[in-house]
């Protein structure tokens, strides 16, 4: 084991923490929850009237926002007929713009789809693959197709707010008000509210910038603790990708919470969705939930461990990396192997080794890309340490560090250090 000073290392402890704060990741977490809402505001007693207006979705020009419809106060519902089949907007007008911009990049679509629906026993609908889907394949490429500000939702009265989401979702194309219709939830309100992902079309984290995203398709995905499908939103597009093979016939799932929580705390969680999961993991004989429940908190335990080596705080122990991968694996981790290679290559990296290195920061690229995108900083940073070593930061660095501790002539401090 070999220990590095925590100013060498503090753009390593930068990196893990801007990604891997995983409680820090909600906006990619469905659906919006009441627990999971900041306080609404008092509900105002007055009860809104709205203007009728006639629609004809196929009279409308192509590539323009129609509206304003229905407003209250500054929000109010706009229709682009063009976006990815048709999307209704609930939201200040501002915020049109954003959309827009975040709405040019082409969409992947299948010719045809690698899944159909279908009923699943105790499930209501889900989504099963009626072919081989491979690995790191992408399965959805979508925009939403109702979009609606958190703050109406959440300010509105009842009745005012229920009315206007009656008469946003008539405006959807005629099939995809039937597929709105189809979801889960009594009513407009409950199907937007439990279907919808949170989206934020700025860095403020608020009511005003976020936003309830409903990916109508990718609403048809049942949960699974250890699901086959990996997704991320990136600015308003969702976009999914199969973690490992997933054969004909296999129900195609994501995970509704953070699958890191042992199994009783995943059962508190995913009971406000209203269900028990009976998904594969939780059904496993009590011995074996004890022992995964053993790993997680072996996983948190290292996790908390690399993040003091990489601040210096302790030595550097390239064993507790490839433990940590180790038990990523036996948990069936597929959907965040990725930080578990990035942290063991990183150790690999910084006491020199050559072979560990490219190995796992080969595979962390390859799996962060999956997680976050090719584009990504974090899926960039693997693939130099893998491809070009000696141009990431992190290579031999405890090397390094001793060196300049002894050019700089700082061998006591080294030696505080060590102890």
């Amino acid at each position: 084991m070999q220990r590095l000073g925590s100013v060498s290392l503090l753009f390593a402890y930068l990196f893990v923490t801007e990604t891997w704060a995983k409680e820090d990741q909600c906006l990619q977490r469905p659906p919006i929850l009441d627990s999971q809402q900041s306080c609404p505001l008092a509900a105002p007693e007055k009860k809104w009237e709205f203007k009728d207006e006639k629609w004809d979705w196929k009279s409308k020009k192509p590539a323009a926002w129609d509206g304003p419809y229905d407003c209250i106060n500054e929000y109010c519902t706009f229709v682009n007929p063009t976006l990815d089949g048709g999307m209704v907007l609930i939201s200040a007008e501002r915020n049109i713009d954003v959309i827009d911009r975040f709405s040019k990049k082409k969409l992947f679509k299948h010719d045809a789809p690698p899944y159909y629906a279908t009923q699943i026993p105790g499930k209501g609908i889900g989504l099963v693959a009626n072919r081989t889907i491979e690995k790191g394949e992408i399965i959805m490429n979508t925009l939403p197709s109702l979009l609606v500000q958190f703050s109406p939702h959440l300010d509105l009265d009842g009745e005012t707010r229920l009315e206007l989401y009656k008469r946003a979702a008539k405006r959807l194309p005629p099939h995809k008000y039937e597929f709105f219709m189809r979801q889960y939830g009594p009513d407009e309100y409950t199907k937007i509210d439990r279907n919808s992902f949170r989206v934020f079309l700025t860095g403020d984290r608020n009511k005003f910038s976020g936003h309830l995203a409903d990916y109508l398709e990718v609403a048809q995905l049942n949960h699974d603790c250890r699901p086959n499908i990996h997704y991320r939103i990136d600015n308003i597009t969702h976009i999914s990708h199969a973690v490992r093979p997933i054969q004909p016939g296999e129900e195609l799932t994501i995970s509704y919470i953070d699958g890191h929580h042992p199994h009783a705390k995943r059962q508190q969680l995913l009971s406000n969705w209203g269900f028990k999961c009976d998904c594969p993991h939780c059904n496993m004989p009590r011995a074996e939930i004890a022992a995964s429940d053993a790993r997680l908190g072996r996983i948190a335990a290292i996790e908390e461990d690399i993040k003091k080596m990489l601040s210096g705080e302790r030595e550097i122990d390239v064993q507790l990396g490839d433990e940590l991968v180790g038990l990523y694996r036996d948990e069936k981790f597929e959907i965040y192997i990725g930080q578990a290679y990035a942290r063991a290559a990183l150790l690999h990296s910084l006491v020199g080794d050559v072979e560990g290195t490219e190995v796992l920061a080969g595979m962390a690229a390859d799996a962060l890309a999956v997680e976050f995108g090719e584009e990504h900083e974090d899926t960039r940073g693997m693939r130099l340490l893998a491809g070009d070593r000696e141009g990431h930061w992190s290579w031999d660095g405890v090397r390094r560090f001793e060196e300049m501790m002894r050019e700089d002539g700082r061998d006591e401090d080294r030696e505080d250090l060590k102890r």
